[in-house]
């Protein structure tokens, strides 16, 4: 007996038990929420407003508006609220929505914003209030019922819109994050994603990407007969640049990034001059390298003018070593093949074709330096 159905049996059997118990059943029958599993979530129970609100605020998402976001920051309506807004939550039906997915192998996709409410104080969120989207807007009515009260925290809101600016210089969009802790229209800020203070920054940045890493897998596929040194590559590609370009104050690599490709079921595709296409069996079906997993690498430099014109320029990477890899055997396996096929030896005739931005040198691409971000909500001027 196979596993998948094996899986598929147990998945039916759990969802013909939750379409029993208080799921949504075909013939749309009204879905049973017990007072037990409704949750009843208070939205403002619990905050220490003081007398001048302490900085808190709370942030309306279109699940609760029923349009755009809003917001509160009428410390009398907040504590008006207190004791009174609430609203009842199922978040258990979600999870059978899943499962049901799951068991027809239909995917759930992504789901309507969950967000009801967030708390803020002193324009940072510190919480989160969701409902399941379905229970919340009624789109299946359950016994019992959603039910909510604002307690006139709808009435007392105001509408806000979003507002990301963007800054090339990360002191720039520090002190904007410092203007705007300041500003009274802004209710609430996320946090910024910032480096240092007084950090350089270089006004040139490249993607470096290296030739492939190709590891021999065992016969899954998946599992490389000798696992790949991450560190070990990282540490020895630092070293190398490095020497070859010592004057590390002009320059600041990023992180390395890796990326693991497998080959499709027939494997890695086998092209050569010597074939119209790529290379087929008698049937017709592709015919290529099995077995054979491939890694690439890929680094962000960011750097001064000069050196980004050398390393644009002709042969910048001579003095490190080669970093493209593939296993010892590959190269006989390929001249093998193309004797077999060709009824001649061809060596060097055939190669497998791998989706890589480079193939046995080091790639340089410009690319625009980064960024930085800062969003935040402000009062929309009424």
């Amino acid at each position: 007996m196979s596993r998948i159905f094996l899986i598929l049996g147990a998945l039916a059997v759990l969802a013909a038990l939750l379409l029993t118990f208080g799921g949504d059943s075909a013939s749309g029958a009204k879905p049973t929420a017990t007072d037990e599993r409704v949750a009843r979530k208070a939205l403002v129970d619990g905050l220490d407003l003081g007398e001048d609100g302490n900085g808190y605020a709370l942030i309306l998402h279109p699940m609760a508006t029923g349009g755009d976001i809003r917001v509160v920051t009428d410390t009398s309506a907040l504590r008006a609220a207190q004791g009174k807004a609430y609203y009842t939550d199922d978040p258990d039906q979600q999870s059978k929505v899943l499962l049901l997915s799951l068991l027809f192998l239909s995917p759930p996709g992504m789901p309507p914003d969950s967000q009801f409410a967030s708390v803020v104080q002193n324009k940072e969120v510190v919480e989160h209030f969701r409902c399941y989207p379905a229970f919340c807007n009624n789109t299946y009515l359950a016994d019992p019922p959603h039910a909510r009260d604002l307690a006139g925290l709808l009435e007392a809101s105001a509408p806000v819109e979003q507002v990301t600016d963007f800054f090339r210089n990360p002191e720039d969009a520090r002190a904007a994050h410092f203007r705007a802790l300041r500003n009274p229209r802004i209710v609430q800020i996320d946090p910024p994603d910032l480096p240092p203070p007084n950090r350089v920054v270089y006004p040139n940045r490249l993607i470096l990407s290296l030739p492939p890493v190709l590891l021999e897998t065992d016969e899954t596929g998946q599992e490389p007969l000798e696992p790949f040194d991450k560190t070990g590559f990282t540490a020895r590609f630092t070293a190398a640049f490095a020497h070859a370009y010592p004057e590390t104050e002009t320059y600041r690599l990023g992180k390395m990034r890796l990326s693991t490709s497998y080959p499709p079921l027939y494997g890695w595709q086998i092209v050569s001059d010597q074939l119209d296409g790529y290379l087929r069996d008698d049937s017709g079906d592709p015919r290529g390298i099995k077995r054979l997993m491939m890694i690439e690498a890929s680094v962000a430099i960011e750097l001064t003018p000069a050196l980004a014109d050398i390393l644009l320029g002709p042969d910048p990477f001579v003095a490190m070593p080669a970093f493209a890899r593939e296993p010892d055997g590959l190269s006989q396996q390929l001249d093998a093949l193309a004797k077999e096929v060709l009824g001649t030896p061809c060596p060097d005739c055939f190669k497998i074709e791998l989706p890589v931005t480079a193939v046995e040198d080091i790639h340089v691409r410009p690319v625009d330096p980064i960024d930085y971000t800062l969003s935040y909500l402000r009062k929309a001027r009424q």
